[in-house]
């Protein structure tokens, strides 16, 4: 069983925790995820509910190894809280998983949609 997973983040391709997780998976291209905004949280970044945001990153096929990998990295249930979403790829939406934080933002830290995607350089 495979599934599709949106990264925004340091899982992105040449950001810090690429390589030990999806380098050997199938990237299947950029995507927009509608209804969160994204926030600079250090060296890491979270996204979090809000209907009038979106959120640029990529999408990945990877089987349930890796899922499971991926839910110890990111705390799933305690830092992050892993949900089902629709992202946009062209024209078509496509059913993802994607890791929502689970913890307080600040306004100051958001990251307007033309300044993504997530950089490691903002938690420099």
């Amino acid at each position: 069983m495979t599934f599709r997973v949106f990264v925004y983040g340091t899982l992105m391709k040449n950001r810090y925790n690429h390589d030990y997780f999806l380098k050997d998976q199938k990237h299947l291209g950029q995507a927009v995820l509608p209804g969160y905004a994204l926030y600079n949280l250090g060296s890491f970044p979270g996204i979090i509910p809000d209907n009038q945001e979106r959120v640029m990153g990529e999408l990945y096929e990877i089987d349930h190894q890796v899922l499971r990998r991926l839910d110890m990295l990111e705390g799933n249930g305690h830092l992050y809280i892993r949900h089902s979403a629709q992202v946009q790829q062209q024209d078509t939406a496509i059913e993802v998983q994607v890791y929502v934080w689970n913890g307080q933002v600040q306004q100051e830290d958001k990251i307007e949609f033309d300044a993504q995607p997530w950089d490691d350089e903002y938690g420099r």
